[in-house]
C-alpha cells in the first residue's frame, strides 16, 4: 500500500512456493490487489506475457534468476514499476528491483495506530464478489488465458470440499506445486488460511519424499506421480522377495480393506473382535511399515491431472491412506467433482459438489453450472462468451454420467482423434493408461485420417535403467538405452498389456521411443507438463509419417 497499490491493482509473482511467497500473496489480497503468479519454470517470453496481460505494476520474485528473466524478457512490460526480490539481491545499476526489506520500510515510516488503521479500512473495504486472483491456463493451444477467481468463489471452493473431509486443529499440510498451479493456490495456500491449520513448505519438489516425512502432514494435496513412485517401489521390492512374502503382504491388504470398509460404511459393516485381531496383526506385519515410509500421519489425499490405476488406490486404501480422485478445471474456481468417505468409486472423478449441477452434452462434452464458475478470462471476453453459454460451463471435457451420478473423465473434445474410417477417438484416454506403466513418462498418440493408432514414447529414466542393471544390459548413455532390443521387448510387451483394456480400434500398433523428455525448455509441454500436441505434431512428423509407412 506504501508503494501506491490500489484495490485492483494486479501484483504479480514468480517464486517456488516458499513462506515468504505465501505472506506476499496473502498481503495482496487484504490490500485489495489482484495476484497474477507466473510459473517460475517460464521463460523470459512466458513471464512478459503474464505481466503485460493482466497489467502487472508490481512482481514479486525469488532471486536473481527470476529477476533476469523479466528484465531480459523480448517484450517490453511497461506498466512495470517495481521487482520485489525475496533473496539478497541488489544490482547497483537497476533501480527497478528492491528487497523484500526495503519494502517495509516505507510502511515502518507511519505510526503503528493510523498504520494499522489504513490496513483495516483497506481490509474490510475488499468485497466477496471483487477479483482476489488471476490464475492463467497452462497455454497448450496457444498463449495462456488468465482465469479470473473471486473471493467468494475460493472460500466456498474450500469450504464446501471440507463439509467432506473434516479439519481438525491438529491438521498439517504441506505445499509443494507453484503458487502458479490451481490446485496449489486453491487448495495448498487458502485451504490452510480459511481452517487456520499450520502448513509446512516442502524444500523442492524433488525433496518432497523427504519432507513428508520430516514434518507429517496429515493430509494432501498432489498429482498421482507421487503415490506412483512409493508403489512401484514397494511393489519392486515384494516381487524381488520370496513367494510368502507377497502371499503375506496380499493378506494383510485384505484385513486393511476390511477395516477401511468398516471406516467408510460403519452402519453396515461387519467388524467382529477376530477381525480387529486379524487387522492388527497386519497391521504390525506389513501396513504400518507402508505408512511409516509413505507419511505415518497421512489421513487421507486429495488426488487429479491425471487417472490412477485401481490397484495403486485399493492399496493405499488398505494401507489406511485413502486417496480421493477429483475433477477441477482452471476455469472452476474449486472442485467439479469428487469422490469422498462412503460415495466413493475407483475409475471415476466422483460426484459433483453441493450447488454444482452437472450435465453430458449430446456430444459428450461435460457442462457445469453453479457458484463454481468463474468469472471469465481476463482482457478476454470473446473466450469468455465461447465456453460460458445460457448459464453453463463448456468445459472443452468429454464424459459419462453414470447411474449413481459418478463422473468419468474420457477426453478432450478438441483432441478427438477420427480415422480413416470414421471413427471418434480420445488420444488423451489412451495416453493416461500408457503411461500408468512405470517404465513409459510420456505418450502421444497419433492417427488423425489414418488406418490404425501410433505412439511417441519417452521413458522413465529411472525405473529402465534400473531394469537394464537387474537384466545386466550395458549401455553407453540413456539414449543408446532406448535403442537396445531389450528395452524395445520391455516397452512392447507395456503397450500390449494397455492394449487388453482398449477396443480393438484404439489398440496401439506401432511406437517409437524418443532419447529424450518433453520439455518446457524446448515448448512441448506447459509449466504443468501438458503436452502442446500442435508442437510434438510438427516437430515430430518425420517420425510420425515413418510408423506409417509399408
Amino acid at each position: 500500500m506504501a508503494l501506491g497499490v490500489e484495490k485492483g491493482d494486479r501484483v504479480a509473482g514468480i517464486s517456488e512456493t516458499r513462506p515468504e511467497y505465501a505472506y506476499c500473496c496473502t498481503a495482496i489480497a487484504n490490500s485489495g490487489a489482484i495476484f497474477a503468479p507466473i510459473y517460475h519454470t517460464n521463460s523470459p517470453r512466458e513471464c512478459a506475457h503474464v505481466i503485460n496481460d493482466s497489467g502487472a505494476r508490481i512482481v514479486f520474485a525469488e532471486n536473481r534468476l527470476q529477476c533476469e528473466k523479466i528484465i531480459s524478457a523480448p517484450q517490453k512490460t511497461h506498466r512495470l514499476e517495481k521487482i520485489i526480490v525475496f533473496e539478497n539481491y541488489e544490482p547497483k545499476d537497476e533501480s527497478l528491483i528492491i528487497s523484500l526489506d526495503q519494502l517495509c520500510e516505507p510502511g515502518r515510516k507511519i505510526p503503528k495506530d493510523q498504520r494499522d488503521e489504513q490496513y483495516m479500512d483497506r481490509l474490510l473495504s475488499v468485497k466477496p464478489e471483487e477479483v482476489s486472483a488471476i490464475i492463467y491456463t497452462s497455454g497448450t493451444t496457444g498463449p495462456p488465458k488468465g482465469v479470473m477467481d473471486t473471493n467468494a468463489g475460493i472460500i466456498r471452493g474450500v469450504l464446501e470440499y471440507s463439509k467432506y473431509f473434516p479439519i481438525y486443529d491438529y491438521d498439517r499440510g504441506i505445499s509443494f506445486l507453484p503458487m502458479a498451479h490451481a490446485l496449489e493456490l486453491r487448495n495448498g495456500h487458502w485451504w490452510h488460511i480459511i481452517h487456520g491449520i499450520t502448513q509446512v513448505y516442502a524444500e523442492s519438489v524433488t525433496a518432497l519424499f523427504q519432507n513428508v516425512l520430516e514434518t507429517e502432514p496429515t493430509f494432501l494435496f498432489t498429482p498421482p506421480r507421487f503415490f506412483e513412485k512409493h508403489y512401484n517401489a514397494i511393489s519392486a521390492a515384494l516381487e524381488k522377495g520370496p513367494k510368502w512374502k507377497r502371499e503375506l503382504a496380499d493378506w494383510c491388504l485384505e484385513q486393511g480393506a476390511q477395516k477401511q470398509d468398516a471406516v467408510d460404511n460403519p452402519v453396515g459393516a461387519r467388524w467382529s473382535l477376530f477381525d480387529k485381531i486379524r487387522y492388527q496383526t497386519a497391521y504390525r506385519l506389513f501396513l504400518r511399515g507402508v505408512r511409516q515410509n509413505v507419511g505415518k500421519k497421512l489421513r487421507w489425499a486429495g488426488a487429479g491431472g491425471a487417472p490412477i490405476a485401481p490397484e495403486l488406490l485399493h492399496f493405499f486404501r488398505s494401507c489406511g491412506i485413502p486417496i480421493y480422485e477429483g475433477y477441477v478445471q482452471t476455469e472452476t474456481q474449486g472442485m467439479i467433482c469428487v469422490n469422498r468417505p462412503g460415495a466413493n468409486k475407483v475409475g471415476t472423478a466422483g460426484k459433483p459438489l453441493e450447488g454444482i449441477e452437472v450435465r453430458i452434452a449430446d456430444d459428450g462434452e461435460i457442462l457445469v453450472k453453479g457458484w463454481i464458475q468463474t468469472t471469465g478470462y481476463w482482457n478476454n471476453p470473446g473466450t469468455t462468451a465461447e465456453i460460458f453459454k445460457n448459464g453453463w460451463l463448456y468445459t472443452g471435457d468429454l464424459g459419462k454420467m453414470d447411474e449413481d451420478g459418478f463422473i468419468q473423465i474420457t477426453g478432450r473434445k478438441k483432441e478427438i482423434l477420427i480415422t480413416s474410417s470414421g471413427k471418434n477417438i480420445s488420444p488423451a484416454y489412451i495416453e493416461n493408461l500408457l503411461k500408468m506403466s512405470s517404465f513409459i513418462n510420456q505418450a502421444v498418440v497419433f492417427g488423425e485420417g489414418k488406418t490404425y493408432l501410433t505412439a511417441l514414447l519417452t521413458l522413465n529414466r529411472e525405473e529402465v535403467t534400473q531394469f537394464a542393471e537387474e537384466k545386466n544390459i550395458s549401455f553407453t548413455d540413456f539414449a543408446d538405452l532406448t535403442r537396445k532390443h531389450e528395452i524395445i521387448d520391455l516397452i512392447h510387451g507395456e503397450i500390449e498389456k494397455t492394449n487388453k483394456e482398449l477396443a480393438r480400434i484404439e489398440n496401439i500398433r506401432k511406437f517409437t521411443i524418443l532419447d529424450k523428455e518433453f520439455s518446457q525448455a524446448d515448448e512441448e509441454v506447459t509449466p504443468t507438463l501438458k503436452i502442446k500436441r500442435h508442437v510434438v505434431t510438427r516437430r515430430y512428423n518425420d517420425k510420425v509419417e515413418a510408423m506409417y509407412e509399408s
